[in-house]
């Protein structure tokens, strides 16, 4: 019975291969409109080949305008299959590099058309290798000219400050010092370090150790312990000491030009930070703002243990806070914000333009005069400039996830997207500081490659590198 099905199929190829093409155009047809994955959609596409191969083998007597037309077939129809899977190859410019650890935001600097990063200088728009750091090196900070780095030393336990000309690579000026730095805040052309050994300020002109303290320093405060983060905002006129006061639990504040104390024994209960001229402490249900150079207190606030947790993020002098949540269908989303003004004290209210509310808020971890937090209205996503009516949208579906920003105020936002067959693929945007849209960039998802990664105008999704401005 096979046997006789077999000659049937052999003796009828025209009837065969237009059977299969039907069938072809039937399961790409249900994948499309029916979401049914790539599967049946690759099984469709492949009949679609075999299909009128065998009609035409039956029209064709000879071979070689048979496997020409064979060869056009499958190309035509694989190459229509992989697009509609994949979408046309990304043709922006970008450059690889051999690796993809590690955060642009927290070690890489960007001066003109020099990007260093992971210890290698760069073209940002070629990624051509201009310099190269020695290995185990990170980025502390950078002058007009330079880029100062924690380097190791061969054969032995301390390390190196060095500045480096951006351009060039060449060594400026060097420093041993114990224990790996970290910076903790730039000032007055004095960068203040700080490692398990102690805390030190440095002259960035010379290298010159100008103080010492025993103490670890901090950039913030929080919980009455000085801490560090991983994208600070160095430029402040102080830094945090655990209190030399006895018996207190605090935090001292000390200059960064000489170390000298300028404040003892702060509460610093919840969070603290410097803005500008101003400590903003959050103590005891209360909020206080005092002159750093004086140690004076300007103002006081006592509706904040109203608030919700928060680390005081802040754009150009205003602080701020989640206030209130509210529900959103089944959603619980944040009502407004407390804008602080660190001039006055003065308190107001914002909130995304109409229609358009926050989730989970993402402000708090962001340090730069451009802050974002993700919004939604109905089945849009945007990105919201806080403190402004500017919602940056996003096509595609209402949920999009903040995974990095930068100093400089870029960031990148994953979002995902769904191609001919329902399967969704991992997207990474871009978003400038002006709020221009950059992208879609096919990838971003971290277990399938590696993440996105965003600094000043450069951003990573991987190995692939965008030069974006």
């Amino acid at each position: 019975m096979v046997s006789k099905v077999v000659r049937w199929l052999r003796s009828h190829p025209v009837v065969v291969g237009a059977a299969l093409t039907v069938i072809g155009v039937g399961l790409v047809t249900a994948a499309v409109l029916a979401d049914l994955g790539r599967w049946p959609y690759l099984l469709g596409a492949a009949l679609l080949v075999v299909g009128p191969v065998l009609v035409l083998s039956h029209l064709l007597s000879r071979r070689i305008p048979l496997v020409a037309a064979t060869l056009a077939i499958a190309l035509g129809v694989g190459g229509g299959a992989w697009l509609g899977l994949h979408g046309f190859p990304d043709r922006r410019a970008h450059w690889d590099e051999a690796s993809s650890r590690g955060h642009l935001a927290v070690d890489s600097f960007r001066l003109g058309s020099t990007l260093f990063a992971e210890g290698v200088a760069r073209d940002a728009q070629t990624g051509e290798v201009r310099w190269t750091a020695p290995d185990d090196s990170h980025v502390l900070t950078t002058t007009d000219a330079t880029v100062v780095l924690d380097e190791s030393v061969e054969g032995e336990e301390d390390r190196r400050i060095v500045a480096r000309l951006i351009d060039s690579g060449r060594q400026v000026w060097w420093t041993v010092t114990p224990g790996q730095p970290t910076a903790v805040a730039q000032h007055d052309g004095v960068l203040v370090t700080t490692s398990r050994e102690g805390t030190a300020g440095h002259d960035l002109t010379t290298g010159d150790e100008l103080w010492t303290s025993p103490r670890r320093a901090g950039t913030e405060c929080k919980h009455a312990v000085p801490q560090t983060l991983d994208v600070p905002d160095l430029d402040q006129p102080v830094v945090f000491l655990p209190s030399s006061s006895r018996g207190s639990k605090g935090v001292d504040l000390a200059r960064v030009d000489d170390g000298k104390i300028v404040v003892r024994g702060l509460d610093c209960v919840n969070y603290g930070r410097v803005v500008g001229e101003t400590y903003v402490e959050h103590g005891a249900g209360v909020l206080t703002g005092r002159s750093v150079s004086t140690g004076a207190v300007e103002w006081q606030e006592d509706w904040i243990d109203r608030a919700r947790p928060f680390s005081l993020p802040d754009s150009d002098g205003t602080i701020y806070i989640p206030d209130q949540l509210s529900r959103d269908g089944n959603d619980i989303v944040v009502d407004h914000y407390s804008a602080l003004d660190l001039r006055t004290g003065e308190i107001s209210q914002t909130q995304p333009p109409a229609g358009w509310v926050s989730d989970v808020d993402v402000v708090q971890d962001q340090r730069a005069d451009v802050l974002w937090q993700p919004v939604r209205r109905g089945r849009s996503a945007g990105l919201w400039q806080v403190g402004t009516d500017q919602v940056v949208r996003f096509p595609g579906g209402p949920h999009i996830v903040l995974t990095e920003a930068d100093p400089s105020g870029w960031v990148a936002v994953e979002d995902a997207t769904s191609n001919v067959v329902g399967e969704r693929i991992r997207t990474t945007w871009a978003v400038s500081p002006e709020g221009k849209l950059h992208g879609p960039f096919i990838g971003g998802s971290a277990a399938l490659d590696d993440g996105s990664s965003i600094a000043d105008g450069i951003l990573r999704i991987g190995s692939r590198v965008y030069p974006l401005e």
